[in-house]
């Protein structure tokens, strides 16, 4: 009977992770895009003839078990993303921190960066 009973909460487990999904505010387009955001050093950025067109900021922050952990490869996708809507095509990762904001945030990370519009003409 209880062999009988762990395999009916393993189904009804099964069942309800069947439909489980990560949605995002990212369209398959504007995500294609974000690849187009490239990544660059202060001293890389200055080689190139480059408009600072602003500072991009992105946070995470983990309440439970059951969300993805906050980690910078994400929140560098998320920056491209909004440096990309400013019309950028580079940023510069000025620092990512991880410090706790409050108890109901078990893990947090915030990354910071500038956004810039490359001319790859003027080289």
């Amino acid at each position: 009977m209880k062999s009988t009973g762990i395999i009916f909460l393993g189904l009804i487990t099964l069942a309800g992770c069947s439909n489980f999904s990560v949605r995002t505010n990212i369209s398959p387009e504007e995500a294609l895009k974000t690849s187009k955001v490239e990544e660059y050093s202060v001293a890389e950025i200055s080689r190139y003839k480059a408009d600072s067109l602003g500072r991009v900021s992105t946070s995470m922050c983990r309440t439970r078990s059951t969300q993805p952990k906050p980690t910078e490869s994400l929140l560098i996708g998320n920056l491209k993303y909004k440096a990309q809507k400013l019309g950028a095509n580079g940023i510069v990762v000025m620092e990512c921190v991880d410090h706790k904001i409050n108890n109901d945030c078990a893990e947090f990370l915030r990354c910071d960066a500038l956004a810039y519009r490359v001319d790859f003409d003027a080289l």
